[in-house]
């Protein structure tokens, strides 16, 4: 096989999530692509002669996968054995190594991509594979709105895929809503739900911001309207998580740049200027569409602010698990295992979340939720520790490589980014991946790996 050409075509499959079949178990193409790579190099690792070259806070990565999975090991002795789902693989035991196995499958790319990639200029083909990919998305979304509207008729409803490859769902869902008699298509493209491709888009944005504070010469005109055309998409979505994690991560941003000591390459009046640039014509396009009747700002407010209750903006899964929390404080030092925490949660469901998750599988939709309940705080600390050890050391090669500068703080946002959502969990261990490869030229390292991926090849 060719590996490099495998993890490149894994990087743009990231956020194709619809494309999937769940046979008791979840199984994406992104992860079909990526299995074989991951079979081919342990095979290979295993050959006399083998071992994996040094990698940036190695010893950190390892100490926290040993902790995730001996943890979880242990707690198959104390989890409650109850039915759930329709599916033995969705059983509390079966359920509790099959998470164990996807965690460990979700962590790869942090060994894989500094394995097979060693140089700044292959980092950048995959950011630009996974902005591409976001792209071809977007085409296929618009098409999706387009057809949808004009036929009453959805092309790709919600599992669509998974229904034709015969999964375990027989149906498919939309995402839509009724808004003052108007209805609302809500665009999902081959991302899966609509908050998937959001949130992917979201990742897309925030980048193109990132290299832009960061980058002195730059094609804004090209990136402006990139950015603007993820922007109106991500309205079409009317994903209200996809919205908040642009705020958010947009208002993160400059502190990011200030923790990893990173100099805007923008003077305060340009970086105003694009602002304008990129949002008067989104304003503009707002108002024409309030002026044709399609009520945008209402429709807006309605997904976001007027959805804001008495819990803020903690959603239904969430709240379950914090309030069994609460009722279990050594839960949150030490956790339950990976995939367990609904075992405990369940019965702290609000009645009206009961009456579709009672009985079923279901984690934290923050990823801040799901770390603490699953592997506590001790799990937390061990993760930010190996993670923000790589942003560290890539920013010390950063500081002398100006077409690295965004890589520090834009890997501080995307870690923003996944505590606020469990949906990027694979992008986010890719970056970590990438950041290995820059920490390697910290010290100057001749490429180690060409001849690893010319191994693997044969």
């Amino acid at each position: 096989c060719r590996p490099r050409l495998v993890l490149y075509t894994a990087n743009f499959l990231l956020p194709w999530n619809g494309v999937d079949v769940d046979v008791g178990l979840r199984i994406t193409l992104y992860q079909l692509v990526l299995a074989p790579l991951i079979l081919v190099t342990l095979v290979r690792l295993t050959q006399p002669g083998w071992s994996l070259p040094p990698l940036a806070a190695g010893g950190l990565l390892l100490a926290m996968v040993l902790h995730v999975v001996i943890w979880s090991l242990v707690q198959l002795g104390f989890i409650p054995i109850v039915t759930v789902g329709d599916s033995a693989l969705r059983g509390p035991t079966a359920r509790a190594i099959v998470q164990i196995i996807v965690y460990l499958f979700t962590v790869s790319p942090a060994l894989l991509i500094p394995l097979l990639l060693d140089r700044p200029g292959d980092i950048a083909r995959a950011l630009r594979l996974y902005l591409a990919s976001l792209l071809v998305l977007v085409a296929i979304g618009w098409l999706q709105l387009v057809l949808w509207y004009g036929t009453g008729y959805n092309p790709l409803p919600i599992g669509a895929v998974n229904i034709a490859l015969g999964g375990s769902e027989n149906y498919a869902r939309e995402g839509q809503y009724v808004f003052e008699s108007l209805n609302i298509y809500r665009m999902n493209s081959l991302a899966g739900e609509p908050r998937n491709l959001a949130t992917a888009l979201v990742l897309g944005m925030l980048g193109i911001e990132g290299y832009a504070l960061t980058m002195r010469r730059l094609p804004g005109r090209a990136l402006a309207a990139i950015w603007l055309l993820l922007f109106v998409t991500l309205l079409a979505t009317v994903s209200t998580s996809g919205l908040s994690i642009l705020v958010a991560g947009t208002a993160a941003l400059p502190a990011m740049l200030v923790l990893s000591n990173t100099r805007p390459a923008r003077s305060a009046p340009s970086i105003a200027l694009a602002l304008l640039a990129v949002v008067l014509p989104a304003v503009i396009g707002i108002g024409l569409a309030e002026a044709a009747g399609i009520p945008v700002i209402d429709v807006i407010a309605n997904r976001t602010i007027d959805r804001l209750g008495a819990d803020g903006a903690v959603e239904d899964f969430d709240l379950a698990i914090l309030d069994w929390l609460r009722a279990d404080p050594l839960a949150i030092l030490t956790g339950v295992g990976m995939g367990n925490a609904h075992l405990y949660a369940t019965p702290y469901l609000d009645p009206l979340f009961a009456l579709y998750a009672e009985g079923q599988v279901f984690t934290g939709k923050t990823s801040l939720v799901r770390i603490i309940s699953e592997l506590g705080l001790i799990g937390l600390a061990l993760f930010l520790a190996w993670y923000l050890a790589l942003v560290r050391q890539a920013r010390r090669v950063a500081s002398g490589r100006p077409e690295l500068a965004a890589a520090a703080p834009m890997a501080l946002v995307a870690l923003v980014v996944l505590m606020l959502t469990n949906q990027v969990s694979a992008e986010v261990y890719a970056t970590a991946g990438m950041l290995a490869v820059l920490a390697r030229l910290q010290a100057g390292a001749v490429s180690r790996h060409r001849p690893v991926a010319a191994a693997l090849a044969a």
